[in-house]
């Protein structure tokens, strides 16, 4: 029975009924497109052509016969061939023919139909760009097996920039030459994506577009690969500009080329790598030559690196050069003491020197007010402050014997004299520095000499000094001879004060100078008034005003004329002052009002009270210092008494 069902099929001896009822899949069964047809074994190939239909009707004929002969077919029935049926499949549209469908162009097939010409299967639908047959899952394995990327030069790397934004970026930085990608050049970079034609291990030197460049300067001879970049330097500043050549080994670089090209600005032979010492990573400029950039060079030199120097004017600020202060902030240290400018200019950082201009001052403590006026037996209260240094101050006073305590910055003074007060101002590091104040008594006068107690001393100028006599206990004082130029300084360093005293000539011998000097700094340095009674040679009566900053050895013309000389300036002659000489045996009152910046002077007969003399010094060399009388060439010229008072 299963052989005529199988000859009622045209099946032939190669199926079985048990492959027809399973479906199994024999090619004799299933074309594989979910199609039931069953051709006889060996013909195959001739399925549904008019010869086999007919050959297949007359087996059936005969088969139904033989059943009848025999009595085994089943009588008055006639059975039909079945057609299987199966599953629809989804194909997309592969129109670049790379294997891999669109998966928005995608459509179902009904079982036993044919799929559209060029399609594949929804299981390769996953191409993201089906217009570029380069570029499809798995077409850069060295990037990615599986991402859908671009890979037009064959190389296996992935286009960094393809020109579908569905596709995924790779690395290669030149995907139409298949000789560039990551690891082209592995004796330049085994990563670096570089473009290596002679295929020499080393890359390009001069490649094109967003590829690195390599060392090769040869890149289409395999045996010429280390070259030397030689560049013009047009400013000669030691390093080349961009134009450029590369010399093989053993050929001589063009004249006025040097190796490299990282001048950033090769037309100024300020700016170049290197040109700030301690920042030699920057293409900048030292103008001051200090070792650091300057901070504003890009603004100043376009093209330029800005460096860390605020003021690359100055040799001495820079990051660090006040390095007890702070070793990383830019500041000025002038003095080299290690401290900073505590006032610098603008872009500066401040530091905490008080001057400058002093290694030895980076203390400096100020003693208020600095001139204080009491009377004998009444008191005067201090007043120290401090700047500078690191902030921790100690003060101390002398002298100590008249202070309630010498110790801390606001003692009260008892003086019994006048008397100049100096406070020290110590920080924590030790750094010191000193400021005075004047304590004036306006009761009682100036002790000149001739008393144990007495401090003032005679200066000559020209040789020994005048011999003096003192009267009145101390504060009145006489040249008892005619003698050279001589002053007679008092130790009080004055500021801003008032002093008053008179003077005199107690004889009718003689007429020559009688007068003062202050702003006393040194022998050296000082302001001087003498006052002459007759002409003489090139010296007039009346009043001169000089100021003294010896050059040179002093000669008599520095004293006796009206003139200047190489030590002397006159500040004011006769015109400006008086003409009128002194008149023998005289008291005339002076009052002197010594400011920083100018002296006025008030001389007055007292005889008549008329005022002999009126004027005004202004000049500022000189601001403070000492005071005292001075007289040349005049017997019994008197001086004293004198007192100070604040102004």
């Amino acid at each position: 029975m299963k052989r005529n069902i199988a000859t009622r099929f045209g099946l032939g001896t190669a199926c079985s009924l048990s492959l027809i009822l399973a479906a199994c899949g024999d090619p004799c069964l299933d074309d594989g497109l979910g199609k039931g047809e069953c051709v006889p074994a060996g013909n195959a190939d001739e399925v549904g052509s008019e010869e086999t239909d007919e050959t297949a009707d007359e087996t059936a004929e005969g088969t139904m016969e033989d059943d009848t002969e025999t009595g085994t077919a089943d009588q008055g029935t006639t059975t039909e061939t079945e057609t299987d049926t199966g599953d629809p499949e989804t194909y997309c549209a592969d129109d670049d023919m790379d294997g891999y469908g669109d998966p928005e162009d995608c459509e179902e097939v009904p079982a036993g139909e044919d799929p559209p010409a060029g399609s594949v299967p929804q299981s390769n639908g996953e191409d993201c760009d089906d217009d570029d047959a380069n570029t499809f899952p798995g077409a850069a394995p060295n990037d990615d097996p599986e991402a859908c990327m671009t890979d037009a030069d064959g190389d296996d790397f992935g286009d960094e920039m393809p020109s579908n934004s569905n596709a995924v970026p790779g690395s290669d930085c030149n995907d139409t030459s298949a000789n560039t990608f990551p690891g082209a050049a592995p004796n330049d970079d085994p990563d670096a994506c570089m473009q290596d034609e002679d295929d020499d291990d080393y890359g390009d030197s001069a490649p094109v577009g967003t590829t690195i460049p390599g060392t090769d300067c040869n890149d289409a001879d395999a045996n010429v690969f280390n070259c030397t970049l030689w560049c013009e330097d047009a400013d000669q500043d030691g390093a080349g500009g961009q134009n450029c050549v590369e010399v093989v080994p053993g050929e001589e670089p063009p004249e006025g080329y040097v190796e490299g090209d990282n001048d950033c600005l090769d037309d100024n032979p300020d700016v170049y790598p290197g040109a700030a010492e301690q920042e030699p990573e920057l293409c900048t400029a030292d103008i001051d030559d200090d070792g650091y950039g300057d901070m504003n060079a890009e603004m100043t030199y376009p093209g330029s690196q800005n460096g860390t120097d605020c003021d690359d004017s100055s040799a001495t600020t820079f990051p660090g050069a006040a390095e007890i202060d702070d070793p990383n902030a830019c500041m000025s240290d002038a003095d080299d003491d290690g401290w900073g400018e505590s006032n610098p200019g603008m872009g500066v950082a401040p530091g905490n020197d008080c001057d400058d201009g002093d290694a030895a001052r980076v203390v400096c403590p100020d003693a208020v007010p600095g001139c204080v006026d009491t009377t004998v037996g009444g008191s005067a209260d201090l007043m120290a402050t401090a700047f500078g240094g690191d902030g921790n101050y100690t003060f101390a006073w002398t002298p100590a014997d008249t202070l309630s305590d010498p110790n801390i910055p606001n003692p009260v003074a008892m003086p019994t004299d006048i008397t100049t007060y100096t406070v020290t101002a110590t920080d924590g590091l030790g750094n010191m520095g000193t400021d005075d104040l004047t304590v004036h008594l306006t009761d009682k006068s100036w002790i000149l000499g001739g008393v144990p107690e007495a401090e003032c001393e005679a200066v000559g100028f020209l040789g020994a000094p005048a011999a003096h006599s003192f009267s009145a206990d101390g504060t009145t004082t006489c040249t008892t001879s005619n003698s050279d130029p001589t002053a007679y300084i008092c130790p009080i360093v004055h500021e801003s004060v008032r002093i008053t005293g008179t003077m005199s000539v107690n004889t009718t011998s003689d007429d020559d100078w009688m007068g003062f000097v202050w702003g006393w700094q040194s022998e050296d340095q000082f302001y001087m008034l003498g006052w002459k009674q007759a002409n003489q040679g090139c010296g007039n009566a009346g009043i001169v005003v000089k100021l003294v900053d010896r050059q040179d050895a002093y000669t008599g013309n520095d004293f006796a004329c009206d003139a200047d000389t190489p030590n002397v300036t006159v500040l004011m002659d006769q015109s400006e002052t008086t003409t009128a000489g002194w008149i023998d045996n005289r008291v005339y009152d002076v009052e002197v009002l010594y400011d920083t910046t100018q002296t006025e002077i008030t001389i007055t007969d007292t005889s008549n009270s008329q005022v002999v003399a009126n004027f005004t010094v202004v000049d500022d060399t000189y601001p403070s210092g000492q005071f005292g009388t001075y007289d040349y060439s005049q017997q019994a010229a008197c001086n004293g008494p004198w007192q100070s008072s604040c102004l």
